[in-house]
């Protein structure tokens, strides 16, 4: 990335004793970018950085480890506020709502159309999240952020079921871990689903880059948009072994699959430079949306529900939707991490 000379920087950082004398445990540092004057936290552990923009959209837009960058990175800061670079969040509508709109519960919820007739990637991908919390302890660097849709506020406007979203950002040795929490604190369930949509460049050649699908089967889907119809992995229309490592070369997809659990990562091995990164979820996440475009980046984007979850649901498919929705005085969570391994 380009301009990351600083200018002003405030640093939280706990040291810890060890016999051979001092050593630095996990850092936060906010600093600023010359070229566009916008504010970024850096959280350090280790060999292992993540750069955090909370002001667009709570993107965690660059993670590095032993100097080998993840993600696509902008050319400034300025550029960054949406979807196109980093790990952009995704929320309460992951990837497409069909025609721009959804029922639940006798309320009627209109979008604005940002992708053909359809409306993409949710509300908060630029939203600026508020910090409410940072911390430094001896294995990891923490930062917690929140994006506030309770009444009076520009997105209860949009999405008029009042909550609370809170993302804590978790950096740990070769690691990255996402938390999310709704809570919710409206009279009315909260109907929602959660996403990451990283933008994850190849390290050496695309045809060296293997992936592993580890989901139980595919979503039938026309123009990105699922049916309901779930194909198990042996019904597939297209030849894609599920739970192999295929070469990123042989891979055309922007797909869901469905079926993930915790216990069976997603998996990318880089074979030309030796380094796997592994994609695990808590159980909320059971759907993953593959996307391989003929550029240098592709997305592996793992996701609470399905593409257009609201209007599946509406439809009587629960269960292929898998829809969250949070009652009343509860708080729903789960979690995605990324870690890098030799």
């Amino acid at each position: 990335m380009k301009g990351y000379s600083t200018i002003w920087a405030a640093s939280w950082v706990v040291a810890t004793c060890s016999l051979a004398g001092i050593t630095k445990s996990a850092e936060i540092d906010e600093r600023t970018e010359s070229t566009s004057g916008k504010n970024y936290l850096e959280m350090r552990q280790g060999d292992t950085i993540v750069r955090l923009a909370p002001w667009a959209g709570g993107n965690a837009y660059s993670f590095s480890v032993a100097g080998v960058e993840y993600f696509r990175q902008p050319e400034t800061l300025a550029d960054l506020p949406g979807v196109g670079y980093g790990n952009p969040v995704l929320y309460p509508t992951p990837n497409r709502v069909k025609g721009a709109k959804f029922s639940f519960d006798g309320t009627d919820i209109v979008f604005e159309p940002n992708s053909g007739q359809n409306f993409i990637h949710g509300l908060v991908n630029r939203h600026a999240w508020q910090v409410i919390e940072k911390s430094a302890t001896v294995d990891q660097a923490v930062v917690r952020m929140l994006a506030s849709f309770e009444l009076g506020t520009g997105l209860e406007a949009k999405f008029p079921f009042p909550h609370r979203l809170y993302l804590t950002v978790t950096v740990s040795e070769q690691a990255v871990k996402w938390t999310y929490e709704v809570e919710n604190v409206g009279n009315k369930p909260v109907p929602f689903g959660f996403a990451l949509h990283p933008y994850l460049v190849y390290q050496g050649t695309r045809e060296n880059t293997y992936l592993t699908i580890p989901a139980e089967g595919w979503m039938e889907s026309t123009q990105q948009l699922p049916s309901g119809r779930l194909v198990p992995a042996s019904q597939l229309p297209f030849d894609l072994p599920l739970e192999q490592a295929v070469s990123m070369q042989k891979i055309k997809l922007d797909d869901v699959f469905y079926g993930m659990v915790p216990t069976k990562p997603t998996t990318i091995e880089y074979r030309g430079t030796g380094s796997v990164l592994k994609i695990t979820a808590s159980a909320q996440f059971t759907h993953l949306v593959v996307w391989t475009p003929d550029r240098p980046f592709f997305g592996v984007e793992s996701q609470t529900c399905s593409t257009d979850a609201h209007n599946l649901y509406s439809a009587g498919k629960v269960r292929e939707s898998h829809l969250q929705v949070c009652p009343p005085g509860e708080t729903m969570s789960g979690w995605v991490e990324y870690r890098v391994t030799p």
